[in-house]
């Protein structure tokens, strides 16, 4: 407790930590904005602070969600959570630069994410990308699911091998890697190019779109190649995950063939 009588400890969550109480996460939010995956906040509450909290974070582009306050006693571990939890990832996150200057392959393979919001789908895609030994997979800040116990779950461990960036801008991200001499390749069902058509030898980005809404348009812009995974049967698209392995598949067969 602090002098004002506000919850301030750190309970420790599987991979995560969650910091709980109202100050301490408006603190949080001043010292190491960076550093905070998601804020929960109490259903129904006007306090305040909390309405500090949430300006705050939508200003910095932090995601908030609303929680119900058994969900925060179970995140806080105590019901003297104050109606609010921020969760701090364990993930040690790469600068792009970082990543390019020291590149896994002689031609970098890099994951993007365009904003996906099952972390189910981003821990499975960062377990394939550790399995064809790309480079990185990188996220956009406040943007998509957080890097959560979940994540963690889902990569099998992968997490902890993979490097992960989280860049402000997809745009001037996907800018600069085309100055480097990146090919940036996205996947869409409608796509007249097949997967297996393109180089995937050259240095480059796979760009995968949210479950959903797929591809935001500046992205697409941006965009060397579209392809398409061919389908036989009856449905129309697979999964985002499932499609990210059967890319990053063909990209390892090319490479090593």
């Amino acid at each position: 407790m602090d002098k004002s009588g506000n919850a301030v400890a750190t309970a420790q969550k599987h991979s995560e930590q969650v910091v709980y109480g109202r100050n301490a996460v408006v603190e949080l939010l001043q010292s190491k904005p960076e550093s905070v995956e998601k804020i929960y906040l109490q259903f129904n509450t006007a306090h305040p602070k909390l309405k500090e909290i949430v300006i705050t974070a939508r200003r910095l582009k932090i995601p908030c969600g609303k929680a119900r306050m058994e969900k925060l006693t179970e995140l806080s571990g105590t019901a003297k959570n104050q109606g609010v939890c921020a969760l701090i990832s364990s993930v040690t996150y790469y600068g792009i630069e970082e990543v390019l200057a020291a590149p896994r392959n002689t031609a970098p393979l890099l994951v993007v994410l365009d904003g996906l919001e099952d972390p189910h789908n981003v821990g499975a895609i960062v377990r394939t990308s550790e399995a064809v030994a790309a480079d990185a997979v990188i996220m956009i800040e406040g943007k998509g699911a957080p890097v959560n116990a979940t994540v963690h779950k889902a990569s099998a461990g992968a997490l902890s091998h993979m490097r992960v960036c989280k860049v402000k801008s997809l745009v001037k991200c996907l800018d600069l890697l085309r100055e480097r001499g990146f090919q940036v390749i996205a996947s869409d069902m409608d796509a007249e190019t097949n997967h297996t058509d393109i180089d995937w030898c050259r240095p480059t980005a796979l760009v995968m779109g949210a479950e959903g809404s797929g591809l935001g348009s500046e992205t697409r812009k941006r965009c060397d190649s579209v392809v398409r995974i061919p389908m036989a049967g009856c449905v129309e698209s697979l999964n985002v995950s499932v499609a990210t392995g059967v890319l990053l598949y063909e990209a390892m067969r090319q490479r090593l063939g």
